[in-house]
């Protein structure tokens, strides 16, 4: 039960939050003509939601693959958790490599961070139809 009600806790505070901001946030700032603003925003918004991300993050990991190791995995929950593992390694890179280059104005890095969220979201998206297996 404690594995499950972790599963959830990670899941809607990591990809929820990762929705939201795909979804809503970030095209909201757009209507900013401020480049400079948008970009401060961004940064705030980061600032804010990485420390909940990054910490519901392990928890997610942890809860995902004991509740797959519990199923005697086979190919749902392998593939499970390796769309979650996947959708991970891209958000790290996105939020510790190119994120923080982008904020700085890095025309280059933008654009690798945009189309890395562009692999990493319908990733994201699919978890949480994909972990109900696992549950």
């Amino acid at each position: 039960m404690l594995a499950k009600s972790a599963l959830v806790y990670g899941l809607v505070l990591w990809a929820g939050g990762l929705i939201h901001l795909t979804f809503a946030a970030i095209p909201e700032t757009r209507i900013l003509d401020d480049r400079l603003v948008r970009l401060r925003m961004m940064a705030g918004m980061m600032k804010r939601y990485n420390p909940l991300a990054w910490t519901a993050i392990p928890v997610l990991t942890v809860s995902a693959t004991y509740l797959a190791l519990m199923k005697n995995m086979g190919f749902p929950e392998a593939a499970a958790l390796t769309t979650l593992y996947t959708a991970l390694a891209l958000d790290f890179v996105h939020s510790f490599v190119y994120g923080p280059r982008a904020a700085k104005g890095d025309v280059k890095a933008r654009r690798t961070a945009f189309n890395i969220a562009r692999v990493e979201v319908p990733l994201v998206v699919a978890l949480p139809l994909l972990l109900t297996m696992l549950m």
